[in-house]
C-alpha cells in the first residue's frame, strides 16, 4: 500500500495530466474530426482578417478620391461664383 504522501503526488499527476489532455485538445482540436481548435480558429480569423482589410483599404482610399473631389468642386464652384459676381 501507498503511503499518503505518495498517493498524493500521484493523484497530482494524474489530475495534473487530463487538465493537460484537455487543454491540448482545446487548443488544437479533437484529433480525427474537423474540429481545429481555437489554433485553427485563430488562423481562419487571421485569413478573413486579411481578406477583408484589402477591402477596407479600398474603401478608405474611395472615400478620400471622394473628399478630395467634393473639396476641389466647392473651390472651384465658389471661384467660378466670386469671379460672376
Amino acid at each position: 500500500m501507498e503511503s499518503n504522501g505518495k498517493l498524493t503526488n500521484r493523484k497530482l499527476l494524474e489530475e495534473t495530466h487530463d487538465t493537460m489532455t484537455q487543454l491540448k485538445t482545446v487548443l488544437l482540436g479533437v484529433p480525427g474530426t474537423d474540429d481545429k481548435g481555437l489554433v485553427g480558429d485563430v488562423k481562419e480569423v487571421k485569413v478573413v482578417q486579411r481578406e477583408q482589410g484589402k477591402s477596407i483599404g479600398k474603401i478608405k482610399k474611395n472615400f478620400w478620391l471622394l473628399v478630395g473631389t467634393l473639396v476641389g468642386s466647392g473651390v472651384l464652384g465658389s471661384g467660378i461664383y466670386g469671379l460672376l459676381n
